[in-house]
């Protein structure tokens, strides 16, 4: 583990791998970057170097200053931040859950200057618009989910484990630890803010787009992830389906997604 000084604080981020060949990570609304940890070990192994981010108020990167800190378009410059601290002008970006959200804003806002070779969109939705949300609906939001407070506690890890046996013990220990310690305000600002509408973007983009998706899908129906591969032009838009996989393919079966992301970007990346 590492950190990089951001203008937004401190970020934590997992660098594996030493090859110019250069895959960036970015997780979801609960999690952190601890869950990306066998798939990068197993890339790794097959000339790519991975480098997984946590994003504000996960792990152990630093809280933002308000609720409007945790949606994609700030979540997008921490990314872009990282990308320019190391150095990076050409990489593939993943994104899983929220995290395709995340990479779509990097690739529309603060894509200027980087080389993207690829983009994989891991279990995300369909890249829909979501309005944002305000006035009276916003405000009784808020004080309903700090009245309740965070969304996991301790009796929660016995439902919560069998999704990530794909991590070692210490790893699975230390990414529940960073899901409990997860300020409340983080759920907050997911929660009341807004997406913008991708879909002209995905049917103009020639940069290659794998869709992944298990068909198990408790928390985005396939059938959501779905429809943002058939916005994708033909031969740009990949679509790989895990079967018996639910809502978290890189902590229930890495070998397989260290596979699907190797294969799909070899020659592209």
């Amino acid at each position: 583990m590492a950190t990089i000084e951001l203008a937004s604080g401190r970020v934590e981020y997992f660098d594996v791998g030493v090859s110019e060949r250069i895959l960036i990570l970015i997780h979801g609304a609960g999690s952190s970057a601890h869950i990306w940890h066998t798939v990068q070990a197993l890339l790794a192994t097959r000339d790519i170097r991975t480098i997984a981010i946590s994003l504000s108020g996960a792990g152990g990167t630093s809280p933002a200053d308000d609720i409007d800190g945790y949606q994609p378009s700030a979540y997008a410059k921490t990314v872009r931040g990282v990308i320019d601290a190391l150095g990076i002008t050409r990489c593939a970006i993943a994104g899983h859950s929220l995290g395709v959200s995340n990479a779509l804003y990097v690739a529309t806002e603060e894509g200027v200057g980087l080389e993207i070779a690829a983009l994989i969109m891991m279990a995300g939705g369909a890249g829909g618009e979501r309005i944002p949300m305000s006035g009276e609906e916003r405000d009784e939001i808020i004080q309903s989910m700090r009245k309740r407070g965070p969304g996991r506690d301790a009796s929660d890890r016995d439902e919560w484990e069998p999704l990530f046996l794909g991590l070692p013990q210490m790893i699975r220990d230390q990414l529940w630890a960073d899901v409990l310690a997860n300020p409340i305000e983080r759920a907050i600002g997911q929660r009341v803010s807004g997406r913008k509408d991708m879909t002209a973007f995905l049917s103009e983009t020639d940069v290659p787009t794998l869709v992944v998706s298990g068909d198990a899908d408790s928390v985005v129906p396939l059938h959501m992830t779905l429809d943002m591969y058939t916005k994708l032009k033909p031969g740009v838009g990949h679509l790989h389906i895990l079967h018996g996989v639910d809502h978290y393919p890189n902590s229930e079966d890495p070998e397989t997604v260290a596979d699907v992301y190797a294969r799909f970007l070899d020659g592209r990346l």
